[in-house]
């Protein structure tokens, strides 16, 4: 509830933490401060009863450095409140859908993300940016489209009234008595920042659209281009795109850059080869998995220490302290000392194909929780309880397999992702009328077919046709697959950390022993783990034609020793990327995140939680 006393009590700590960032408490918020409990209690009850009525917003104007001015209007402390309790509720569910160029006003993401975001891009091959803002951007938002779009995200009548209300507030300056009409979102407003950014993802989805890669830093634009003459190509559509929405380019700051000349960005100098790109928020645990997949290799423990030995000689051998599970691929063997340790101590040992079908795995301790497997058994059961939970976890999925197209849209693929990525979203928009869970699948692989579709416009030079598995009939199908049984292992652990059954899922139905609760888990971290390490290993030139073979006996293409290192080292270090604000509040790698996700589920299958919210792409 956006409005209850516990809400607003967490909003007017956030707005007086907001106001002390100086060490210095406005006169404004002392005063409600001094009786707090006491307004807190009666904005609650009017915004209960529907008498809640916004102040006027003060106009206060500010000369900027570079002697200009820019007009702040300033909402009075108790709708402050408000509005940070409206944040708290919409943020979460605005954030996700927010596209990969955007990285202003996020939680989790910031200046440093944008710049190493632009240096990538230089480093991929394109030299020269078009540098550009929008005119008088918030207070150029069109509030009737706002409004129209933030009816469709939500349905929550009581919300939308009280936006209503703040979005039609008037401005005076101090000392005078004449009302001033608002025009667009006010800047010092918290809500403005979140708002603006959804009206501008119409922009940034028009220059994705023509396949042009871009870095937004809310009005603060860079985009991409390949030659100058594309680059004021680009110029052209970015204007054409700013009408759309209602706004313009700002004249001043709209030129012709290139990385070879140097130019400035968020405060940050670009050149050829300044700055560098780095590996930002790398969580680097004291424990790590182990892959073994040398075919016919043995695992062992001896003195304290994991031995792998492959014809009589030692290939790895760590401090058994300083590991965490054990992946075994294909032909690996594994000691019943090792086993037993594995047990005592809480270490998975996992085992994959080597055409990295999923197995099983061992977990030890006891999970049985009779109570809440009786409970996920019923939901399972009941379709006004999982077919919400199926549509949630299709819808999540497909969003966040159209962010990795859009972040890959290119010129010379604009048109194939961009249909692709129109399809996926038609079949998203679909799944709430799906009646079924395989209704619900159908749209699910619907929208896969057209996913994996666009990848061979992305790698062409591979021979990727489609998505198969059985066997797979390219090097990137086999990476695939062998990633998302690394995967799946994973999720396996996570719900039964959270004490979950995974044989009994809400997507997927029991069958042939699979793991269908971890099916439904991995889902989003398919697009946002697996698939996106594949593609940067194959743009990367670290996969390719080389690191597959075929498999006389059954067919297909097996991956290469070098090619599942590559594989499983660009998966660790994606597991281990730091983020913040994917979730609302919390913060960790994306491993820790899927452990969450674990624990959402427990608690939506407990009746304490509203089931899955997915993660917002960092």
């Amino acid at each position: 509830m956006a409005f209850d006393r516990r809400s607003l009590a967490q909003a007017w700590e956030q707005v007086r933490a907001k106001d002390a960032e100086d060490d210095q408490l406005s006169a404004g918020v002392r005063t409600f401060g001094d009786e707090a409990d006491q307004r807190l209690a009666g904005l609650a009850e009017q915004l209960a009863g529907g008498m809640y009525l916004p102040g006027v917003l003060t106009e206060l104007v500010m000369v900027t450095e570079d002697g200009g001015q820019r007009v702040l209007r300033v909402p009075a402390v108790r709708d402050r409140v408000v509005e940070r309790a409206l944040l708290s509720v919409l943020s979460p569910r605005l954030d996700p859908l927010l596209g990969p160029a955007s990285f202003g006003f996020r939680p989790g993401l910031g200046v440093v993300d944008a710049v190493q975001a632009l240096a990538r891009l230089r480093d991929e091959g394109f030299g020269w940016v078009l540098r550009t803002d929008l005119h008088d951007c918030f207070p150029s938002v069109d509030l009737r489209r706002v409004r129209r779009l933030l009816e469709v995200l939500t349905s929550d009548g009581d919300l939308l009234g009280v936006l209503d209300l703040l979005l039609a507030r008037a401005a005076r300056r101090p000392g005078e008595q004449t009302l001033r009409p608002a025009h667009g979102l006010p800047q010092g407003s918290s809500l403005s920042p979140l708002l603006a950014n959804l009206v501008l993802e119409d922009f940034d989805d028009r220059m994705r659209h023509a396949g042009f890669p871009l870095v937004r830093y809310a009005d603060d634009i860079a985009v991409l281009a390949s030659s100058e003459r594309e680059a004021w190509e680009a110029a052209r559509v970015a204007s054409a795109a700013a009408k759309e929405i209602g706004m313009t380019l700002g004249a001043d700051k709209t030129e012709i850059m290139s990385f070879d000349g140097g130019f400035c960005f968020l405060g940050e100098d670009f050149g050829p080869r300044y700055p560098p790109v780095v590996e930002l928020r790398i969580e680097v645990p004291e424990q790590r998995t182990l892959y073994a997949g040398i075919q016919g290799s043995r695992a062992r423990i001896e003195q304290g220490r994991v031995v792998v030995e492959h014809q009589d000689a030692e290939v790895l051998d760590v401090p058994a302290g300083h590991v965490a599970r054990i992946v075994c691929s294909g032909a690996v063997g594994v000691s019943s000392g090792l086993r037993n340790w594995a047990l005592s101590g809480g270490v998975e040992l996992v085992f994959c194909s080597q055409r990295g079908r999923y197995l099983g795995q061992t977990v030890s301790g006891h999970l049985g929780r009779v109570e809440r497997l009786r409970r996920q058994l019923a939901c399972a059961d009941d379709p006004e309880r999982h077919l919400p939970l199926a549509r949630s976890i299709v819808d999540i999925k497909i969003r966040k397999q159209a962010v990795l197209l859009q972040r890959l849209t290119r010129r010379e693929q604009a048109r194939e992702l961009s249909e692709a990525v129109a399809a996926m979203r038609g079949y998203a928009a679909m799944a709430p009328q799906a009646m079924s869970r395989a209704e619900v699948m159908g749209l699910e692989g619907a929208a896969a077919r057209a996913y994996f579709q666009a990848w061979a416009a992305i790698v062409p030079e591979l021979g990727f046709s489609g998505r198969n598995r059985r066997p797979p009939l390219a090097v990137v199908n086999s990476a695939l697959s062998f990633g998302y049984a690394v995967l799946l292992s994973e999720a396996v652990t996570a719900l039964a950390a959270a004490g979950m059954d995974s044989s009994v899922g809400f997507l997927h139905t029991e069958q042939d022993g699979r793991p269908s609760l971890a099916l439904d888990l991995m889902e989003e971290f398919r697009p946002l783990v697996v698939d996106q390490v594949v593609l940067e290993l194959v743009r990367r030139n670290r996969l390719g034609p080389q690191h597959g073979h075929r498999d006389e006996e059954r067919g297909g293409v097996l991956l290469t020793r070098a090619g599942r290192e590559a594989l499983l080292d660009g998966y660790e270090r994606r597991m281990l990327t730091v983020t913040r604000g994917a979730l609302p509040g919390f913060a960790g790698s994306l491993r820790r995140h899927l452990y969450r996700q674990a624990q959402v589920l427990a608690a939506w299958v407990d009746g304490v939680g509203p089931g899955l919210v997915g993660l917002s792409w960092r």
